[in-house]
C-alpha cells in the first residue's frame, strides 16, 4: 500500500518536478547572460514551483532529487522548512485524561498533571521510511502533532528513578520492590510478571522546529560530516504531564501496609518527575541537553479525604435519558397536546382544532407529527394505557467519592505536597 501511495503522489509530482528543472535551467542561463530581471524571475519561479511540490509530498521530492544527485533538494528543503507547522488534535477525542475521573478509581488512587514549558528543545526520533530528514520528530499518525508517546514517558521516568536509586544494572532494579510495583517487571524477567501501578499518557506539542547539530571528530576537533538539521520541538513551546497511580496489589496486605506503600510511591513518584524534568531530561539526545522543562501550575488529585483538607465530594453522573419523540411526554405517556383528558390519543380532527386555536396553521409537519403518534399509540400505546400504572421508587443518590485536589506551583512544592500527604497516609488520617 505504501509503495501504492507514493506511485502515485510521483505521478502526481512529476509536472511539478519537471517545472522546477525548467526553472533551475532558467535561472543559470541568467546567470550567464548577466540579466537581472531574467534571474529574478527564475528565482521567484523556482520558489513557487517548490512550494506546490512541498504541497504534495515534500519527502519524495527531496529524495527524488537527492538520489539523482541534483543540487534542487536544496530548493526543496528551503520550502518545507518554511511551511513546518505543528496541527492541533481535537479536544474530542480526549487523549488526555479529566482530572474528575478520579472519583471512579479504587481508594488511594491519584492522577498527577504538570503543565510545563520546553527550557531545552525536545527530539524524539520516529520511524518513517520516507522522510527528508534523517533525524525526524515523532508526530502522531492521523493530525500529525508533534507528540511524547506514553511508552516514551514511562521510559523516561524509569530511567531518571534509576540514575537516582543508584541502580546500574538490571539486577540492581529487580531487587528494587518499589520499581517493580511502578513499573512492572524489567524487560529480561522470564517470571513473576507483574503489571506496575503507574500508567501514562502522551502529550501532544503546540509547535515544531529545526535544531543544527555539529558533531565533532575527538581526536582532530574537526567536524566530521558537517552540520546535521534535527526536527525538534523548540524551547518555549508547551504540553502536559499525566501520569496516573492506581494501587492494586496482594488481597491479604493489610490496611497499614497498603498505606505505607502508597504513601512511599507517591513520594518516589514526586522526585521521580522533578528529576525527570529538570535533571536527566526526557526524549533522544538528552546527553547534549535536549529535553529539560520547567513545571508552571500543576494539580494532584487524590481519591480520598485527608483531615484538615478540602474534600469535595463528586457524584457519579447520572445515567443519560434516551431523547424521547415530540410526540411523546414520556416513553409511556403522550404529549398533551395529542391526548384526551382520559390519556388517550385525539382524533386528527380533535388535534387540528387545537392546532388551530392556538392561532396556528395545520400544516405538513403538524399531519407528520400525528401519523407518527397514531402509529406508536396502534403500537404499544393503547396497551400501555390499559394497564394499571405501578409507582417507581425513587433511585437512591449516588453515593459521593472524597477526592482531594493539591495545587502546587513548582515542583519543590509538588514535592513538599508529596511528603505531607505521605505522612497523613502512614498515620492513617486518609478515608
Amino acid at each position: 500500500m505504501q509503495r501504492d501511495y507514493y506511485a502515485f503522489k510521483r505521478a502526481e509530482l512529476n509536472s511539478s518536478l519537471n517545472n522546477l528543472e525548467k526553472a533551475a535551467k532558467d535561472l543559470e542561463n541568467a546567470k550567464q547572460a548577466k540579466d537581472k530581471n531574467a534571474r529574478d524571475k527564475a528565482e521567484s519561479q523556482m520558489k513557487q514551483v517548490a512550494s506546490r511540490a512541498v504541497s504534495i509530498e515534500p519527502h519524495l521530492a527531496y529524495l527524488w532529487f537527492e538520489a539523482h544527485n541534483s543540487e534542487l533538494d536544496n530548493s526543496i528543503r528551503d520550502a518545507w522548512q518554511k511551511s513546518l507547522k505543528a496541527s492541533a488534535i481535537p479536544q474530542a477525542f480526549h487523549f488526555t485524561p479529566d482530572l474528575s475521573a478520579v472519583a471512579h478509581l479504587p481508594s488511594l488512587s491519584f492522577l498527577l498533571h504538570i503543565p510545563f514549558k520546553l527550557h531545552k528543545p525536545y527530539h524524539s526520533k520516529d520511524e518513517r521510511d520516507f522522510y527528508l530528514l534523517e533525524n525526524p520528530l515523532r508526530r502522531e499518525k492521523v493530525f500529525q502533532t508533534p507528540m511524547m508517546a506514553s511508552t516514551s514517558w514511562k521510559g523516561a521516568l524509569r530511567s531518571a528513578m534509576r540514575q537516582l536509586h543508584g541502580h546500574i544494572t538490571l539486577d540492581d532494579e529487580t531487587r528494587d520492590k518499589k520499581m517493580i510495583r511502578l513499573f512492572g517487571n524489567v524487560r529480561a524477567a522470564e517470571s513473576d510478571f507483574v503489571a506496575g501501578r503507574l500508567t501514562f499518557f502522551p502529550t501532544f506539542f503546540d509547535k515544531v522546529g529545526l535544531e543544527v547539530i555539529n558533531p565533532h571528530d575527538r581526536t582532530t576537533g574537526v567536524g566530521a560530516r558537517g552540520p546535521i538539521l534535527l526536527e525538534c520541538v523548540p524551547q518555549g513551546a508547551q504540553g502536559d504531564f499525566f501520569v496516573l497511580y492506581v494501587p492494586f496489589g496482594p488481597f491479604e496486605q493489610s490496611d497499614d501496609d497498603r498505606r505505607a506503600e502508597i504513601a512511599d510511591d507517591l513520594h518516589a513518584v514526586a522526585e521521580g518527575v522533578r528529576a525527570m524534568l529538570t535533571v536527566y531530561g526526557f526524549g533522544a539526545k538528552t546527553n547534549s541537553g535536549f529535553g529539560i522543562a520547567e513545571a508552571s501550575e500543576g494539580k494532584l488529585v487524590l481519591r480520598a479525604k485527608l483531615a484538615g483538607e478540602a474534600a469535595p465530594a463528586v457524584a457519579p453522573p447520572a445515567p443519560q435519558q434516551p431523547e424521547l419523540a415530540r410526540y411523546l411526554e414520556s416513553p409511556t405517556r403522550l404529549h398533551p397536546d395529542l391526548r384526551r383528558e382520559d390519556g388517550t390519543l385525539k382524533s386528527e380532527a380533535e388535534y387540528r382544532r387545537f392546532i388551530e386555536s392556538q392561532g396556528r396553521k395545520y400544516g405538513k409537519q403538524e399531519k407528520q407529527l400525528y401519523d407518527k403518534a397514531e402509529k406508536w399509540w396502534e403500537r404499544e400505546g393503547q396497551a400501555l394505557a390499559q394497564q394499571t400504572p405501578t409507582p417507581t421508587p425513587e433511585p437512591a443518590p449516588p453515593e459521593s467519592s472524597p477526592v482531594t485536589t493539591f495545587t502546587f506551583r513548582t515542583l519543590s512544592e509538588l514535592g513538599d505536597v508529596a511528603q505531607r500527604v505521605a505522612k497523613q497516609l502512614r498515620e492513617g488520617d486518609a478515608s
